[in-house]
């Protein structure tokens, strides 16, 4: 099915099975991954080639941008301009966890990677695994959900890796060169697989856009961060 398949089972996390996937994503490879949420293809932030591997096997547009997962809430400042007081609010209180921010770009981060926008989306991921890969790596990594563009994930992973395997198939190239799997859930803070992480827009004035519902539910958010829900704006 793929060149490499690592099935997480019973909590278990081999030590060898981190320093591959490290090894890997250092490298600009493509390593399925999971999350506290749904499972990912992921690379290294700014390596453009496996970004465009990644839009090319999903059928993705090439210029949506994918969200950053963090090896901790330090990045923020490597990778955001102005953090409004209410970000860093809503980092304290959900992460690591399925809550994804849109925040500015920092002038000094595009310098390094050119393609990223004016704003960039990112959150510190839950999952146990993902979470040890991050930190040993000390990079983000980007990451999509397993589907198809357009495409429901569905609920098995493996089922994903079916449906995408005719994409690569066709263009070898395209196979990633690791899968991580985790069939049995995670422990992540606010764990809810079947729905994606919701993503807010924090604009520097604190105004707040919602992107996408998910598994953070808005009426919670909007509680313990003291944020007026009439006040929101809706995507």
């Amino acid at each position: 099915m793929i060149e490499r398949l690592i099935i997480l089972e019973s909590g278990r996390i081999e030590n060898a099975w981190v320093e591959e996937t490290v090894s890997l994503l250092a490298g600009s490879a493509v390593v399925v991954h999971p999350t506290e949420t749904v499972h990912g293809l992921g690379c290294r932030y700014d390596s453009s080639p496996a970004l465009e591997r990644i839009s090319r096997l999903k059928g993705r547009d090439p210029g949506k941008p994918m969200i950053f997962l963090l090896p901790g809430s330090a990045w923020l400042e490597n990778l955001c301009g102005e953090i409004p007081r209410l970000s860093r609010k809503l980092v304290g209180l959900y992460w690591p966890g399925p809550l994804t921010l849109v925040l500015r770009t920092a002038a000094s981060a595009r310098s390094r990677v050119p393609w990223l926008g004016e704003t960039v989306a990112v959150r510190q991921c839950g999952h146990p695994f993902t979470a040890r890969v991050l930190a040993e790596l000390d990079l983000p990594i980007a990451s999509t959900s397993l589907n198809l563009s357009g495409q429901p994930a569905p609920g098995d992973p493996l089922q994903s890796l079916e449906i995408l395997k005719t994409r690569w198939e066709s263009e070898p190239c395209l196979r990633p060169e690791l899968a991580v799997i985790d069939r049995m859930g995670s422990t992540g803070k606010n764990s809810n697989k079947e729905l994606p992480s919701t993503i807010l827009a924090v604009e520097p004035n604190s105004a707040v856009r919602v992107i996408r519902r998910g598994a953070c539910p808005l009426s919670e958010i909007f509680s313990k961060a003291g944020i007026d829900p009439a006040a929101v704006e809706y995507l």
